[in-house]
This record gives structure tokens, sequence and C-alpha cells, in this order.
């Protein structure tokens, strides 16, 4: 959604980009491009760059679009209006993305990436949407082009461009090699995206071991059905690796309701560009009823996974189902161990 700059001296610039938001609701993301870029040129504004960030996005520049958005955050800070929105729409343009690292021999050739220069030479980095791109290097009497197929998926591709046998050129300006570039298309996430917050019903069929026990009449296992959420908090290390406390609290239906409280830290690392695998150590209890017997552990640790798939991504976050497999450990003396096999649906926020 696009949000309208604030210049209260600058009539000209609010015009074009009034109209740059039309074309923009419309679909002529060039137009609103050219008109956006008019404006923040006549009288600059945050919001205006935000929203150049929106229509390059629109267009495929995924690197103009990261540039744009980092611009905006970095000039309005945590506080801004769009804030928030510019650093969920950070994390997911990268994660749908693909790093090029670029290195030329010789060194220092300019590239080139469909046609369009980039404002660095060689070595450098640039982000591409997924599909098919040139890339080329034009350094002292010498061309070279490269074909690169990329996925867009958060990985990295490296591509070297050399001078064709025979060819004369002038020594470059000394470069860092290509390992050593500190120019990164892809940086840490800062501000709000660090903190994540989770939320899922559930749905939890457990198992609890028989206890070899005659005097409680627990020994010969039983399966229960409770239900539930998942809610998690945590921070993001990385786009890709989160830091979490996750917790599970379900009940049964029965006459003797089961119920069950579990919490603990974990990992979660994003595979591909919708898929979240993890584990955490938890602590809690359980207790049911079956057979007309109490089933339960006391206090007991164990662990719970994670595997989880986004069907749904929003501005905000991502609508995801998900299997969190686990279990709570006892001595089985007097007690049942368990394992949970919950089945969730939920939101996570970024």
């Amino acid at each position: 959604m696009a949000h309208e700059a604030h210049a209260d001296d600058a009539e000209v610039a609010k015009r074009d980009f009034s109209e740059g938001v039309r074309l923009l609701q419309l679909g002529d993301f060039e137009g609103a491009r050219r008109l956006f870029k008019k404006a923040d040129a006549e009288h600059h504004a945050p919001s205006v760059v935000y929203n150049l960030g929106l229509v390059e996005e629109r267009l495929g520049h995924v690197q103009a679009a990261v540039d744009a958005y980092e611009a905006y955050v970095a000039e309005a800070g945590d506080v801004g209006d769009l804030s928030a929105a510019a650093a969920v729409a950070l994390a997911q343009v990268r994660a749908r993305s693909t790093r090029v690292r670029i290195g030329t021999s010789p060194l220092g050739a300019r590239i080139f990436v469909d046609g369009s220069a980039l404002p660095e030479p060689a070595p450098t980095a640039w982000l591409i949407s997924a599909g098919h791109h040139v890339i080329v290097a034009q350094g002292d009497g010498w061309r070279a082009e490269e074909d690169v197929e990329a996925r867009g998926a958060g990985d990295l591709i490296e591509v070297v461009l050399r001078a064709p046998e025979g060819t004369v050129a002038a020594a470059p300006p000394a470069q860092a090699p290509l390992d050593t570039v500190e120019h990164d298309a892809t940086p840490k996430v800062t501000g709000p995206s660090e903190l994540v917050l989770g939320a899922a019903f559930a749905v939890v069929p457990f198992r609890l071991l028989g206890a070899p026990n005659p005097d409680r009449g627990n020994g010969e296992g039983a399966t229960q059905v409770a239900f539930g959420g998942v809610v998690e908090v945590g921070y993001a290390v990385t786009e890709r690796f989160e830091v979490l406390f996750r917790g599970l609290v379900a009940f049964g239906r029965d006459a003797r309701p089961s119920h069950m409280t579990m919490a603990g830290p974990g990992v979660s690392l994003r595979v591909g560009s919708r898929a979240w695998l993890g584990v955490s150590i938890i602590g809690g209890q359980l207790s049911t009823e079956a057979h007309f017997r109490d089933f339960h552990t006391d206090f007991a640790f164990g662990a719970l996974g994670e595997a989880t798939y986004a069907i749904v991504t929003t501005q905000s976050g991502e609508w995801s189902v998900g299997f969190q497999p686990g279990c709570l450990l006892t001595d089985g003396t007097y007690q049942n161990t368990a394992f949970l096999f919950p089945l969730s649906l939920g939101y996570r926020f970024y």
C-alpha cells in the first residue's frame, strides 16, 4: 500500500508523488518509479523512498528495492511509520533473491547485469531475482559475458569473468580479493524484524508408555488427543537462523480433562524460502485418565521438534502449517513417558 509524503512547502513534489501513487495502484510501475524519483529530487521525504522501494520490488529490481528500503530505515529509524513494513520487506526480498558475487581477471572491470551498469567495478556483489540473467564484464580492450540461472531462494552464486587469452590490458588499480569484498548485498536484518512472535492452534495426539508398577494400574499404556496452542518468542540472529523460547499448552476432552504444559529454549533454521526446521529442549508435565486409571508425568524434561512450511506470506509474517513431534522422558517406574505428535496451523510475526 502506498503512503503519501509529508512535504508542506513542495507542492510540485506532492503532485508528482500523488500521481506516482495513482500509477502504482494502476500497475504502471515504470511510470510510478519515474515520478517517485522526480518527487524525491524536488523535495526529499523518507516515505517517497519507501514507495520507490515498492515499485523497484514490483519491477523485479531487487537490489534497488533493498537499497531503497534500507535508506528508509536508516533515515526514519525504528520510530518511522513504515519502519516495520520496510524491515519485513527487506527480509522477504532477500529470501526470494539470489546474491551473485562477481569477480574478473584482471580485476577492476566494469560490470553490467542485464544491460545495467553496477555502481562498483569488480569484485562486487549484487542481488538478482529468480530466472535468467546476463552478466557482462568490460575491461580495457576486452569484454566477457556469462549467462546465469538464479534460483531466487536466498542462495549465493559466484561468477568470475576472464579477459580472452592474448588480450593486453592496462593494470587496474589494486582491489581486494573477491572473498574480502566489504560490499555485502545481503546484510543482516536489523530493527523490528529481529523480534519474532508466533502463535498456532494445535491438535496433539499423544502416547503414554506403560509403567511397570501394578499398584498404580498405569502399566498398560494409553493413547489420547488434546487441543491447545503453540506459542513462541524469539530473536532473528540472521534471516535464516532464530533463537526461540517455545511453549505448548493443551487440554483433552475426556471426563477428567487431559492437560499438558511444557516450554523451553530452542533454535529454528530456514530451509529454502518457505520451510523451517528446529528443535527445543523442554520441561513440563502431562496428566490424563485412561482405562479408568491416572496416567501422568511429574515435571520432566524432553525435546520438541519443529517442521513448518509457510503456506501464505504477508507484509508482517507467515501463515504456516507445522508438525512438532516431542517427548517428555521419565524413569518409567511410576510415571509414564510421553510421546507427542502436535499438528499446528498458525502465524509467525516478523
